[in-house]
């Protein structure tokens, strides 16, 4: 295996598993749809401009977990992103309940406003960056990010007094 592969794998692992988790809701279906999106990048290191890895990768990430999607049953659970081992005495409750809404709210936001915010506000991407992996123009990014980040004050304008 290439150090340059093992370098790329250390350094967006991460960030590709915690987008495929937002947009699939499953641990060990983000798992496999983040290694099915680095057996791609093995396959096509060599055609890959290196300066593109991490927008190419995050989008053949997002496009693995949409295709996983339209394959399965529609589903009405909520899956909740916080382990046991994550909470602890020291979270207040107010926090933890306000961190729980605001996956749910971020894991029930429709196709592309939820990728959107996972690569924006979560990730950190840049609009460049994002634009790029969702293969949207620039202001198309800015306008979606704006009506998905009203969707989600609008709920919380629901659960707070």
């Amino acid at each position: 295996m290439s150090r340059e592969y093992r370098k790329w794998v250390a350094e967006y692992q991460d960030q590709a598993w915690t987008l495929a988790r937002y947009i699939l809701k499953d641990a060990s279906e983000a798992e496999d749809a983040t290694q099915e999106a680095f057996v791609k990048l093995w396959n096509h290191r060599d055609n890959i401009d290196p300066e593109r890895i991490k927008p190419w990768l995050m989008q053949v990430t997002r496009n693995h977990c949409l295709d996983r999607l339209r394959r399965r049953k529609p589903e009405t659970e909520f899956v909740d992103y916080q382990s046991a081992d994550e909470r602890g005495p020291l979270h207040g409750l107010e926090q933890s309940e306000l961190g729980n809404w605001l996956k749910r709210s971020i894991a029930g936001l429709k196709e592309p406003y939820r990728s959107l915010v996972v690569l924006r506000d979560i990730q950190q991407h840049s609009y460049e960056e994002v634009a790029g992996v969702m293969d949207l123009s620039l202001s198309q990014v800015k306008v979606y990010l704006h009506r998905a980040r009203k969707q989600l004050r609008e709920q919380l304008a629901e659960v707070r007094p």
